[in-house]
């Protein structure tokens, strides 16, 4: 599924943040989002004894009186792409992705929030990270050997903030090249009018891909 990645040389008008940290995701990851999204910072290093993705938490605590977004590695950024970060909160909102492919109520490859507002979530977790590395793996909502930080988050944030989701037509979540069964599935269950056809529908601006090879193939 090859595609044409359009190029942005502004600076997005809102903060992108990423984490890579660990051996699972290589520099053409990093490298390839820093080309999508100019001034995206990434964090390379576990703090405070945070694993993996949990250090996106990190990100909830930063001092900064404006709305951030922050964003998984493993992400691919389609056609007008730039309309995820430009879309409006207030603060007490909290901005993530419609699952409609799992019907799970929150995924965190994309949240968009002001930092003030989610203080509380990093220090939750700072005070009691065993508690929560383990809680979602030991009760079956994840698989493990780390997991578990979007139920968190949305464990925090639900009933305290007003969780609102991306256009349910702007996101997927997908296999980097599924079989024909598991796409005529999607394209039955996506919320438009196709998801994939010869090519993504124009509605879709990001994709959160379930394997690593998207990097190989997008980048030849």
């Amino acid at each position: 599924m090859r595609k044409t990645l359009s190029k942005s040389k502004r600076a997005m008008e809102v903060k992108v943040y990423a984490v890579r940290v660990g051996n699972r995701y290589g520099i053409e990851f990093e490298k390839y989002l820093k080309d999508k999204i100019p001034g995206i910072e990434f964090l390379n290093e576990e703090r405070e004894g945070f694993k993996l993705q949990w250090n996106k938490l990190h990100f909830f605590q930063l001092d900064i009186d404006k709305p951030i977004c922050v964003i998984d590695i493993d992400i691919d950024l389609i056609n007008d792409y730039t309309e995820i970060f430009k879309y409006p909160i207030q603060k007490g909102e909290f901005l993530t992705l419609d699952c409609w492919w799992d019907n799970r109520p929150i995924n965190g490859g994309f949240y968009k929030f002001y930092p003030a507002d989610v203080k509380f979530v990093y220090n939750e977790f700072k005070k009691n990270k065993d508690y929560w590395e383990r809680y979602f793996i030991e009760n079956g909502t994840k698989p493990g050997p780390v997991n578990g930080e979007e139920d968190f988050v949305y464990h925090m944030v639900k009933g305290v903030l007003e969780v609102k989701y991306l256009p349910s037509t702007w996101a997927t979540k997908m296999k980097w090249k599924p079989d024909r069964k598991e796409l005529i599935q999607l394209n039955k269950k996506y919320p438009g009018k196709y998801l994939y056809l010869d090519q993504f529908n124009p509605d879709i601006k990001l994709i959160h891909y379930l394997d690593l090879n998207i990097i190989y193939d997008r980048l030849g």
